[in-house]
């Protein structure tokens, strides 16, 4: 599988009309219901016991928060309990919500030699929906001195590339010793603050259960490293995906042109991954010889094929003219980026499928993203029908150029005397001379 590389909402006032049928209401400021106006701006944190980098000694009580307003029995989301982390983890923790704070308690204290983490996450809330502006974490001692070793990383989604808000992630001693938990934060970024120098499995995921452990049906990864004494160790490989034990089934077979096949998984695929040992193979119906498979191509290799051959043909359709200028000097290449996954290969065929005939596809050798292999199947796809030609025009209905008289010969419609010019018929004389100014008189 590839591996990455690195990288407060205003309350809503409400209005009330507590009156029907006044003609007109007086204004007033909006008030809290503990009097004075309503909060705008992020809850804070104001007093913590134990205090910030306190060391004390073991105790089976309580840690308590204290905030600048009174905060909400229901979180952003989830419980109170799911609000609030504690690290290591060595019992059942309960959180208790208070007029004005919390109070944290674990199931068998907070035992002796151990460096405490508490977080608060941003889902706290107060009565008028401000949240904390982030997390707050509160570090305390029973014992041994802080240690400056600091882990951190980037959690992403393995499809999508994206960073993921709000994944756990346990810190497992590969030896013995309790888990240490945290939880990512907006932009996928964890930190192990203060942990002690150790081997452990780092395990990434979703828990969308909330019970703190990775299952099955949750996106999740997991690495193992080695904090020495004052290292900050950051990690960029945790990619989230779900878990799959079952091979990739060829579920879809479309031919672009009669040369070219996409083959279809219902898994997603390395990009990365040599398709070395993958087998396509075509039969015919009638027992007729079929093409065979030339080239497989991950779908980005077949992608950037097609831009390199456009690329190709706007430079033959317009050459260089000897006076253009020079062209501009190449822009430097861009930073590569990670490839996503894909559910699709290309297979160019050595020879044409023929229109309308029915072909069995056969695919084997698939290994899909979880690295599961024995992956392909079965399917069948007809050759395309080519695109219909132009119809030529038939030569028996054109005119021959020869029979059209030139444009010169036609008399333009300037000399056409108009209607007007023509004498009457009166006015024409006969055909054996004048016609007398006067009629003869009768005798």
């Amino acid at each position: 599988m590839g591996r990455r590389g690195m990288r407060p909402p205003l309350a809503g006032l409400m209005a009330m009309v507590l009156l029907a049928g006044l003609v007109a209401v007086a204004c007033a400021r909006t008030v809290s219901p503990e009097g004075g106006p309503v909060p705008e701006t992020p809850m804070q944190v104001v007093s913590t016991s134990p205090d910030t980098f306190a060391v004390v000694d073991p105790f089976d009580g309580r840690v308590s928060f204290e905030f600048d307003r009174r905060p909400s029995e229901r979180p952003a989301q989830g419980q109170l309990r799911d609000a609030v982390v504690v690290s290591p983890r060595t019992g059942e923790v309960s959180v208790e919500h208070r007029r004005h704070g919390l109070r944290v308690e674990m199931e068998g204290g907070f035992r002796e030699r151990t460096i405490y983490r508490i977080t608060l996450l941003p889902t706290i809330r107060d009565l008028w929906q401000n949240r904390l502006d982030g997390p707050y974490d509160l570090f305390f001692s029973t014992g041994p001195e802080f240690e400056p070793n600091v882990l951190g990383g980037l959690i992403t989604d393995r499809l999508t590339g994206q960073e993921v808000e709000g994944a756990r992630v346990d810190a497992v001693p590969l030896d013995e010793g309790p888990t240490h938990s945290t939880v990512t934060d907006s932009t996928g970024i964890f930190t192990f603050p203060f942990l002690p120098a150790d081997r452990y499995r780092i395990k990434a995921y979703e828990d969308l259960n909330r019970n703190r452990e990775p299952d099955f049906a949750e996106p999740q990864d997991s690495m193992d490293v080695e904090l020495s004494l004052g290292d900050t160790l950051i990690v960029t490989e945790l990619a989230l995906l779900l878990p799959d034990t079952t091979p990739a089934i060829l579920d879809d077979v479309q031919a672009v042109d009669s040369l070219t096949l996409r083959l279809g998984f219902d898994d997603p695929l390395d990009p990365e991954r040599s398709l070395e040992g993958v087998q396509v193979r075509l039969s015919r119906e009638d027992g007729e010889p079929a093409p065979e498979v030339a080239e497989l191509l991950h779908l980005h290799e077949w992608e950037a094929l097609l831009e390199a051959r456009e690329r190709e043909e706007v430079d033959l359709d317009d050459p260089p003219d000897e006076e253009d200028p020079p062209p501009p000097p190449p822009e430097p290449a861009p930073e590569p980026q990670e490839l996503l996954p894909e559910f699709e290969i290309v297979a160019i065929l050595d020879g044409p499928l023929e229109p309308e005939v029915t072909y069995t596809v056969v695919v084997e050798g698939i290994v899909n993203l979880n690295e599961v292999s024995g992956g392909g199947g079965e399917m069948e796809v007809e050759g395309p029908v080519p695109p219909e030609e132009p119809e030529e025009p038939d030569p028996d209905t054109v005119p021959d150029p020869d029979t059209i008289p030139p444009p010169d010969t036609v008399p333009p419609p300037d000399t056409v005397p108009p209607p007007d010019t023509i004498p009457p018929p009166d006015t024409i004389p006969p055909p054996g001379g004048s016609t007398p100014a006067h009629p003869p008189h009768p005798s």
